[in-house]
């Protein structure tokens, strides 16, 4: 299963932003209402209304995006975290990702840690039918598309956000000793975002059920031992809170498997009333070492096994004993016949020859 660590106190900081720009935004729109019922009939006073509405109108929007992207808003709706976990679910248990980070004086929506290096997935939630040239994004939308997206922030250049970022990942590794290869890739995450055209781009882009396949094809000249690549991830660590990151520690150190169960097992919240409890991971204690038996104990074990066997019915075998032709011994201990296989040969299919029209004329010309 893949690790998946969000830095909360950041998303709880951008939740609060977002819901002051939302409800203000509702504020805007409802002063803008009550403006122009007021002055309805005074055409001097009523344009006082149009500042209330386009600001409104553009700090709801900006705040109903944003809120999408951390799953509030709507029925069912996942954050951009879960989203993009849930694209790379099958990916090697040595892919780690984090959200919401902070790291060499750069934010970082969302990191990948894979035994090559680092991925930034530099996330799009625009909508609309996008064509790709020479690293400029062109959007090409109709009507509907204008109307359910305005006021919302644009794609901007994502390219000149992934250069920015490449480059301060990697002089902050350099200044930590670290030859990390650090490259980006874009997702759009709306499934009606259609990508036209996509060619000269410094950077992959894709849609979010692409992803997988595009970090597959990601290739490079290093490959991090698990203690060079915990190095690197402790430096990421440093900068989340402190029980994030003793979560996230442990968390990484366990198998796969061991991973899932745990995560499994929390209890998912369901509403504002939820109860919500951390599950305490307590480091896995090492296993006492097995005492080493001497031949002499070995041999009055194996003794009593044998002695054991003929109390219940069963004839001590040694398993060193050659067996005699036509026997073997069973998973149970007990010597038995080898049955020959007997294969019945079934009786050919007998050929069925197709039936032959008559002749003309054999039983007599018909008479109408």
């Amino acid at each position: 299963m893949l690790l998946s660590v969000t830095n909360k106190v950041e998303v709880d900081r951008q939740k609060k932003i977002n819901r002051i720009f939302f409800w203000a935004g509702i504020i805007g729109l409802a002063s803008a209402m009550g403006i122009l019922f007021i002055n309805a009939g005074n055409p001097y006073l009523v344009f006082l209304g149009y500042p209330f509405l386009i600001f409104g109108l553009i700090l709801s929007k900006r705040g109903s995006f944003n809120n999408r992207r951390h799953g509030i808003g709507g029925y069912k709706i996942a954050s951009e975290e879960k989203l993009i976990a849930s694209a790379l679910e099958g990916v090697p248990p040595r892919y780690h990702l984090y959200s919401w980070i902070k790291l060499g004086g750069v934010a970082i929506d969302h990191l990948l840690v894979t035994p090559g290096g680092l991925m930034i997935v530099k996330a799009c939630s625009q909508m609309g039918d996008y064509k790709l040239y020479n690293d400029v994004y062109r959007r090409k939308t109709g009507l509907a598309v204008w109307f359910a997206t305005v006021g919302e922030p644009g794609i901007g250049n994502p390219t000149r956000e992934l250069d920015n970022q490449v480059k301060k990942l990697r002089e902050y590794f350099q200044e930590k000793g670290l030859e990390i290869p650090v490259d980006g890739v874009v997702v759009f995450m709306i499934p009606r975002t259609r990508i036209l055209q996509a060619e000269e781009m410094s950077y992959p882009v894709c849609k979010l059920d692409q992803l997988k396949q595009a970090i597959r094809g990601w290739e490079t000249e290093i490959n991090m031992t698990v203690p060079q690549q915990q190095q690197v991830e402790d430096y990421i660590m440093e900068t989340l809170p402190a029980d994030v990151a003793a979560e996230a520690r442990t968390l990484a150190q366990l198998p796969s498997y061991k991973r899932a169960a745990l995560m499994n097992s929390k209890p998912a919240e369901k509403g504002k009333a939820a109860v919500k409890e951390k599950a305490v991971i307590k480091p896995a204690e090492p296993a006492a070492p097995k005492p080493r038996l001497t031949p002499e104990e070995r041999e009055r074990l194996r003794l009593e096994r044998i002695k054991a066997a003929q109390e219940k019915g069963r004839q001590g075998v040694n398993p060193y004993t050659p067996l005699e032709p036509g026997m073997k011994m069973g998973k149970d201990g007990k010597v038995r016949e080898v049955k020959p296989t007997v294969i019945e040969k079934k009786p050919p299919r007998r050929r069925v020859e197709p039936l032959q029209r008559p002749a003309p004329g054999a039983f007599g010309e018909r008479k109408d």
